[in-house]
This record gives C-alpha cells, structure tokens and sequence, in this order.
C-alpha cells in the first residue's frame, strides 16, 4: 500500500511546475484556486498564490494593479502565518518586482528583486523548486535590462544543479542568454552578439530532452535570428502551443527572421505591422532592429539606417531613464544610512521602529518627560500621509512598506539635529522641536510637506501620488496626550480646508 505524501506543498509544487513548463498557465490557475479554496495549510495556500500570480504575468493579466496588488498581500499574509521559508519568500520578492516592473516603477522592482536574492542565497535545500526559484530571478532581472545580474542569477542556479546531481536544463535561463546577445546586437557589438546566440544553440543541442517548452522556443528564436547576422543555423522545431502570449510572440518573431533570412524582406516588414501581435518579448530595440535588418534586404538603406538609429535610441532611453531613477535612489540611500544610524543609537530597550529605524512610541514618550523635566518648552507636530490607503490597496504593502522608509528618510533628512522625529503608528510621525515657537513649526511643517510632494514617487508608486499633511500644537507641561489631541485636531482642520480648495479648484 502506497503512503500518502507527506509533504503536499512538494508534491503540488511539481504538478505547478509541470503545468507552468508546458505552457498551460490557465490550468495552473485552476488548480491554485482549488488548493486556496479548500486548504488552511498557509504555505500550500502562499505556494498556490504564487504560482497564480506566476501564471498571470505569463497571460499577460496583471495589468490591474488593484488585482496584482491584492494577490501579492494575499501571499504576504499566508506566508506571515507559516515558518521562514526563504525560497517561498525570494518567489514572492521575485514577482513583487515583476509586477512593480508591469507598474512602472523600476527602482521598486529592483528592491524586491535584492531582497529576493539575499533570500536565496540563505538557502539550504538542493532541490529543483530551489533552482527554479534562481531561474525566476534571472529572468526577472534580464526583464527590467541587468544583464549582468541576470546571468550570475543563472549561474547560481545552474551550480546548484552540479551540486545536487540535477539537469542543467533546470535553470537553463535561455531567455535570459538570448536576451543578453539581443542587447550586445541593439548596441552594434554583433560579434558578441553572434557568440552569445551560438550559445544558447550549444546549450539547446546538449540538453534537448531537459528543456521546458518557453527555454524550447527562445532556443528556436536564437536559431533563427543567427541568420539576419549573416550566420546559418539549424531551425528548432517547436510544438504548437495554445493560450501563451509568450511562446506566440517568439513563434511570430521567428517568423519576420526566417522571412528575413529567405530573402523575403516584405512579407518580414509585413508580419512586423501586424496589429493581432504586440511583439512586446524583446521591447521596441529588437522591432526596430528586425525592420532595419528587412529594409536593408530590400535595398532601401535610407530606412534601414532609421531604423537602426531608432534601435539604439531606445536602449539610449532606456539607460538614461534608469540612470536618472538611480540618481535619486543614491540621495535615498544615504538618508536610509543616517535612519539605521538612529536606530542604533535607540536599538536598545526596544525603542526603534524594525521598519523605518525611527525612535519609537517608548522613545517618544522618554523624550517628552525629559523636556518636561528640565522645563524646556517644545511644539508637537502630528504627520501623516493623505490617502496612503491608496498606496497599498493599489501596489500592495511590500511598496506600501518602501513609500514609509523613504517617507522617513526625506522627514529625517528636513529636520534639525535637537529635535525628534518618531513613527508613531501606522503612516503616522511625531516630530517634537524644543525651543521653537508655533509659528516656526508651522514653516518647517509647510518645508516638509513640500519635501514629500516634490520627492519622485513615480518611481516607486506609479500613478499614485503621495503627500503629506501635519498638524501643530504646544507641549505644555509635558502632557503629551492633551498636545496630541491638539496637533490632530489642526491636522484635520489642515485637511479638510486642502480638500475645500480642491474642491473649489474643480
């Protein structure tokens, strides 16, 4: 008599992966409704979720982000009830960066995809779902354009497959190797980009039986774009797939190369007007760079040359819109610096907040008796975010979690050197500012509040703006809750006289 499986969440795992290898993500879907219907087990049920928001950024679905939102927090809710789990954890940070990438928000994307590989590599288990999980990495950072760390995330995986006697095939990342020599191509480098397709070619012909159906299809892509650089290679024979978005824009692409490659320049320029197919595998660099490629067959080497400055004035658009994203990620970064410097100062008797490294409620309070004291008199302002609802409801509390660090970090860095700045719950900051009278509070309130608006948060929410609206009040006597009700009352008289004038605008 067979004994029942004891580990479910294994076993589901390999009939997701099964399902997901060949192309059939609405049957994945199905099934992770069934298992997060009917089970209570919270990492079979974060595990189900993952796979379907696996599924749905392969059909193309997430383009709601109130849908993509709600499934990531649905993960992050299963996954807070069950024991650390660094690989189920890494996926959720790998598709919290698809999704945030579908957004348009670059640095968050990036964020989570750290995180996740800080995860990984905390890993212990040899197992095929481990170097699947380096294999999901890989290709999230080859989508978002880093090359570079997409193929050491390959290699990561494709070590681990040594290391526990598994298929290279596993973490075979063809997607991203091609898509590492289509960049060397987008930037005139083709002798790279040649050596980089051939192989994928090598690693297709080792490892053929191995190979899941999408590695299959961009292995037939290599093959057939080698010949557009003037290079014969053999056609890779994929099957036919229903319902992929993926495997019939790469069968589409491979036909405008073959097109190309048979001396049919026009049924190739044709194939690429297509309006049924959105060509969106590779980016608009790869479409430009196929039209040049036709054009110049034809003869018509004015357009080619269009084209071709077209191609890599889309990689230049690209790399200086992430540059100029970066640029503000660095002034960030230092402002985060000076929040974990903070924390250190306040680590001990609990009196830091784990998220944003600011003094706490308990520190607040010592503070305020401190003042009190010494009868030092101080104002008392309440902070918080407008309409940060939005925020999580639309991109889900892991960038709702980002926005409040950097919140913290711009408020850190608006402030003076003697006064305090706490989270006190929530979206919710104190400051207190010895020595300062209301009307001084009130412009440093209105220089802080500006601080907020101005910050690019386009990067990190994209669509949803966040602003801030604070409240002031005198300290008196050290009676801290009679001062908060105070600075909560002004902050909600602030409020609503902006919405009036809002109101009145429209």
């Amino acid at each position: 008599m067979a004994r029942p499986n004891p580990d479910p969440v294994a076993a589901e795992w390999v009939t997701f992966r099964c399902l997901t290898s060949a192309g059939r993500s609405d049957e994945v879907c199905a099934l992770a409704d069934r298992i997060i219907a009917e089970s209570e087990d919270p990492l079979r049920v974060g595990q189900a979720l993952i796979e379907k928001l696996a599924a749905m950024i392969n059909l193309g679905q997430v383009d709601d982000r109130r849908v993509s939102a709600a499934v990531l927090d649905a993960i992050q809710g299963a996954l807070g009830r069950a024991a650390p789990h660094p690989r189920l954890t890494g996926e959720f940070y790998i598709l919290s960066g698809f999704v945030a990438y579908a957004n348009g928000s670059i640095s968050t994307a990036v964020t989570h995809l750290v995180r996740a590989e800080r995860l990984l590599r905390q890993m212990t288990e040899l197992t095929v779902a481990a170097a699947d999980t380096w294999h999901d990495l890989s290709v999230a950072y080859s989508t978002l354009g880093f090359h570079g760390k997409a193929l050491s995330a390959m290699h990561q995986g494709r070590r681990l497959c040594r290391r526990a006697g598994l298929p290279e095939a596993i973490c075979a990342c063809l997607e991203t190797t091609v898509r590492a020599a289509l960049a060397e191509d987008h930037q005139g480098r083709s002798d790279q980009a040649i050596a980089g397709l051939e192989a994928v070619l090598r690693f297709g012909q080792a490892h053929t039986a191995d190979l899941s159906a999408l590695d299959t299809a961009f292995w037939a892509y290599a093959a057939a774009r080698l010949p557009t650089l003037g290079v014969p290679a053999t056609e890779v024979v994929v099957a036919e797939h229903n319902g992929d978005p993926t495997l019939s824009h790469l069968r589409h692409l491979a036909a405008i190369c073959a097109a190309i490659a048979a001396g049919e320049p026009d049924e190739a320029l044709n194939l690429l007007a297509d309006p049924a197919s959105p060509l969106d595998v590779f980016g608009v660099p790869e479409i430009s760079r196929l039209r040049s490629l036709a054009y110049a067959a034809r003869g018509d080497f004015r357009a080619a040359l269009a084209e071709e400055r077209a191609a890599r004035a889309a990689v230049a658009t690209t790399d200086r819109e992430l540059k100029q994203r970066y640029l503000g990620s660095v002034g960030m970064s230092l402002d985060q610096e000076r929040l974990r410097k903070v924390a250190q100062q306040h680590a001990d008797d609990a009196r830091s907040d784990p998220l944003t490294g600011l003094p706490n409620r308990r520190h607040l309070e010592t503070f305020v008796a401190a003042l009190a004291s010494t009868g030092t008199p101080a104002v008392i302002g309440l902070l918080d975010l407008d309409r940060f609802k939005a925020v999580n409801d639309t991109h889900g509390h892991p960038t709702g979690d980002l926005v409040l660090q950097q919140v913290a970090a711009i408020l850190a860095r608006n402030t003076r050197p003697d006064d305090l700045l706490s989270r006190f719950g929530g979206d919710e900051f104190v400051f207190i500012l010895p020595q300062t009278t209301l009307e001084e509070a009130v412009r440093i309130g209105h220089r802080i509040t500006q601080a907020v608006a101005a910050h690019d948060w386009q990067t990190l929410a994209q669509s949803t703006p966040v602003t801030a609206s604070v409240g002031w009040s005198r300290l008196d006597d050290g009676d801290l809750a009679a001062a908060l009700r105070e600075a909560d009352r002004e902050l909600y008289r602030h409020k609503h006289a902006r919405q009036h004038t809002a109101d009145i605008d429209r």
